[in-house]
């Protein structure tokens, strides 16, 4: 018989494939388009479809369960038990045209994300953890290679929208540019995270994050055994208690980033 946790990683893949169908069969097709926030920012029609389609299919497993929808907000009421869901990450990117999107679902006990399952678009793959149980691809466990030392380490940056004059982001970029082989802003964090799966990716940069599809992916990357870190290089234990500037990867790659790259001092 299986557990709860295994019962919920079921439905998580579940809802997230089913939104990345959506997505896919509508990519390229003209789209009923809304800004929001003061950065630029949209959703689009598919957003809707995908999060309502997502959001139907966890509360019907799950009735008892709290949702924070990317577009919706909070649903159901309160609970210990809540799942974040971000049905179209990189909603940018697939508006413009740019295969770079993905969905993510991601259950949180009491804040701390426990069950996670990411989609990427252009492959139809979807990657799911759970808390201390490693990662599986496709329904398949899953094991990242070890990565081959090529010299400084290709780092991906995330940020929050309200960041994007902030001096200190500047800082953080330019340094990062300087040591790193390749800087990577997709400005979707469910594809970096099957970039560093895939081994294309070593390290990621957080920077003032708060998007719903943030501890999923980060819970990702370490059952995949990345290490989270702080700019004072303690680990943090908690994801839900993330500090304004993180960094996750391997020990031996983020512990010389974050002392090469001075942070401490600079932030």
């Amino acid at each position: 018989m299986r557990d709860d946790a295994a019962l919920q990683a079921e439905a998580a893949q579940q809802a997230v494939a089913a939104a990345i169908e959506v997505a896919r069969a509508n990519f390229g097709r003209a789209l009923d388009i809304e800004v929001k926030g003061p950065r630029g920012d949209v959703v689009t029609s598919v957003d809707r479809e995908a999060e309502r389609l997502i959001v139907s299919m966890l509360h019907e497993r799950f009735p008892e369960h709290a949702v924070l929808a990317e577009e919706s907000g909070a649903l159901y009421g309160e609970s210990d038990h809540v799942w974040l869901v971000d049905p179209l990450d990189g909603t940018n990117n697939y508006a413009y045209g740019l295969p770079l999107y993905g969905a993510a679902v991601t259950l949180c006990h009491r804040g701390e994300p426990v069950v996670t399952a990411i989609g990427e678009a252009t492959t139809g793959d979807v990657a799911c953890a759970v808390k201390g149980r490693g990662v599986v691809v496709n329904g398949r466990p899953f094991e990242r290679a070890a990565s081959t030392p090529v010299g400084p380490p290709a780092t991906a940056l995330w940020v929050g929208y309200h960041t994007q004059s902030d001096p200190r982001l500047e800082m953080l970029a330019s340094r990062l540019y300087g040591r790193s082989r390749r800087l990577f802003s997709t400005w979707a964090p469910t594809i970096d995270a099957f970039l560093y799966l895939r081994g294309g990716l070593d390290a990621v940069t957080a920077y003032q994050c708060t998007g719903t599809e943030l501890l999923g992916a980060l819970l990702l990357l370490r059952e995949a055994g990345a290490e989270v870190r702080g700019v004072d290089g303690a680990l943090v234990r908690n994801l839900a208690e993330l500090p304004e500037l993180s960094f996750a990867g391997t020990r031996s790659v983020i512990l010389p980033l974050i002392e090469d790259c001075g942070l401490a001092a600079a932030l």
